[in-house]
């Protein structure tokens, strides 16, 4: 087939003659100029009328309109090509300035002119809810946490492996006023889980990242993060400790920190070794509350080889605990969960959906939202739940600015937004 050479930056790039072009480059299978119109149409009415100006689109309901309008038209199409098609105009509908498909409502594009008024908007909303942060009351906050961090880092290698997601990722942050750095010298994207932990404004935990999910990896993907932190650090307090841990496994709660019970695994000690349970509670200054996890079978596609607290809750301030839906597949983990964090005095949000079809691929990862002072971003993945899981953490962080941001590509690997950055107060 004819490759074309496209910019979404171009005049005219959300036009239906580019979006042919684009879907065109995009497929590997026939696509009959009369069975293109029909999806131009359908499509075409799914985003104008069913989804409207500051509607909200996802892939599942985008598949099931152009589907029955095709049917409606008597056309005979594959379900599976459609979703290519939509996916893929999707994906160009992201790059294109002025659209906003991965955040919190739909736009259509008139004018840079139109773009840009909406983003002075954002910014003075941000400003009036920079106003409004509530007071900490009810759990005593005595560690440091993500509202007091101002700055966020990423990979080097998130440029790299993921272009597009980068130069989104970095556009969004600039849009939101957070500041940001790349590290170099990383070995791979999930710069959360070897980068210290801070645990107040000028001191940082330093430990030993050699986890055992890359064991038969060896150095390729471990990142000195020792080395790292000496360069970027020099101005801090840092405390060095062999124990073996995973940032992505160390989650502040309110004078707490939440880690599961992988780390007594890590370190080759009994699970709730009283004597390593005070030895982490000293290394990290704190607190500590373990949640239950499980790996039956590492080999399985679905098995939670990364035991990471970041997956399964996030403190969203107060005594507010947001809980991922972990109940939806294991429910007596989940009932633990939310005991062992109640009884220390915590409200638990479980972050259940009601949609048909959930879809069990992404709708886990809501929880590992980045919080950068009050400013969150929540990964999605245009699907039903994106709606209701934004509903959640803007509810339960009342003063925060709160954004979406589309992410399958990372989220197909095991992570989400809090997993490829680092956010810290400088």
């Amino acid at each position: 087939m004819e490759k074309f050479l496209l910019d979404p930056k171009a005049p005219g790039a959300f036009s239906p003659d580019v979006m042919h072009k684009v879907v065109l480059n995009g497929i590997d299978f026939e696509l009959p100029e009369n069975i293109w119109d029909a999806i131009d149409d359908a499509f075409g009415n799914y985003w104008n009328i069913e989804v409207g100006y500051g509607g909200w689109p996802d892939l599942n309901s985008a598949v099931s309109s152009i589907s029955n309008w095709l049917q409606n038209e008597h056309i005979i199409f594959s379900i599976d090509k459609i979703v290519t098609i939509v996916n893929i105009m999707f994906d160009w509908i992201e790059q294109v300035p002025g659209a906003i498909l991965d955040d919190d409502v739909v736009v259509i594009p008139h004018s840079y002119e139109a773009a840009e008024k909406m983003r002075q908007e954002i910014k003075k909303q941000e400003r009036h809810l920079k106003d409004l942060l509530p007071s900490i009351s009810g759990i005593s906050v005595d560690n440091f946490n993500d509202s007091m961090t101002n700055y966020v880092y990423i990979s080097d290698k998130l440029k790299e492996f993921y272009p597009r997601t980068y130069s989104r990722l970095t556009k969004l942050f600039n849009e939101m006023g957070i500041e940001w750095g790349e590290i170099e010298g990383t070995k791979d994207i999930w710069i959360r889980d070897y980068m210290p932990i801070q645990i107040s404004e000028d001191r940082f935990i330093v430990y030993n990242y050699n986890p055992d999910y890359l064991k038969e990896s060896g150095e390729e993907y471990l990142t000195d993060s020792r080395a790292i932190a000496d360069g970027i650090l020099n101005h801090f307090s840092m405390s060095h400790y062999d124990i073996i841990l995973d940032g992505g496994n160390v989650v502040t709660c309110a004078g707490h920190l939440v880690l599961t019970d992988k780390v007594f695994q890590e370190n080759g000690k009994e699970k709730y070794d009283p004597d390593f349970c005070d030895y982490i509670s000293h290394v990290l200054d704190s607190r500590v509350i373990f949640l239950p996890w499980h790996c039956d079978n590492p080999q399985e596609p679905d098995a939670d080889v990364y035991g990471h607290a970041d997956g399964l809750v996030h403190w969203a301030g107060d005594n507010r605990v947001l809980m991922t839906n972990h109940r939806d597949s294991f429910p007596e983990e989940a009932d633990e969960i939310r005991y062992r964090l109640e009884a220390v005095g915590f409200e638990v949000i479980e972050m259940l959906f009601d949609v048909p079809n959930p879809n069990r691929d992404y709708n886990w990862a809501y929880i590992n939202y980045l919080q950068v002072g009050n400013k969150i971003i929540v990964p999605t993945f245009g699907i039903p739940e994106d709606k209701q899981a934004l509903e959640y953490i803007r509810d339960a962080n009342p003063g925060c600015v709160v954004r979406g941001f589309r992410m399958r590509e990372i989220a197909k690997n095991g992570g989400a937004i809090h997993c490829i950055t680092w956010n810290i107060k400088k």
